[in-house]
């Protein structure tokens, strides 16, 4: 593998969704729900002797990863994929591919907790969507889920702390949804 290529280029991935990186992250942490279990399922696809599924799961990985700027797990992939599709085998270092997907996993983890503190300064269409929000929420007014979630996209928050002012909004509780936004100034 070229040392050269990034396990997560977040500068890649913000460049690809304008900028936004909790849509980035909610898209990597996604990923990483989708394709722990990948192994497992590749390994029970080439046992049953399921080569296409084998082949349009790897296949599909190599374009998820190469749009979200996993590189290096972007470039192993088409190395087992083309064992898949022409050889209808794992390659001989299938273990290394495995141990790059995991740690790209863990690389996910790890932006996904440095994502956890707020930024120094937001953006003018970050600041104008939170004040916008907070806005709503000290006025009790409802917010309809497409407005919820452009606003919230738009202010980039922590995974964790989007969730948390989604629930209190969701039961109406608009104190700790204001509480959880003013948090995050």
């Amino acid at each position: 593998m070229d040392t050269s290529e990034s396990v997560l280029d977040l500068k890649f991935g913000l460049s690809q969704l304008s900028g936004n990186k909790t849509l980035l992250l909610t898209l990597l942490n996604k990923f990483s729900d989708e394709y722990r279990s990948l192994d497992d399922d590749l390994q029970e696809f080439m046992r049953n002797e399921q080569f296409d599924n084998a082949y349009s799961l790897i296949h599909t990985l190599k374009g998820v990863t190469g749009n979200l700027g996993l590189f290096a797990l972007h470039h192993r992939s088409k190395h087992v994929e083309s064992y898949v599709r022409n050889e209808q085998t794992l390659p001989d270092d299938y273990n290394e591919f495995v141990a790059l997907l995991n740690e790209t996993i863990d690389a996910i983890a790890a932006a996904s907790n440095e994502g956890s503190a707020p930024p120094d300064e937001l953006t003018p269409i970050a600041q104008q969507a939170r004040t916008q929000l907070l806005n709503a929420l000290k006025a009790s007014e409802f917010i309809s889920q497409s407005t919820l979630d452009g606003w919230l996209d738009n202010i980039a928050l922590p995974v964790d702390t989007r969730a948390a002012i989604e629930d209190a909004i969701d039961e109406l509780d608009y104190e700790t949804a204001l509480a959880k936004l003013e948090g995050t100034a």
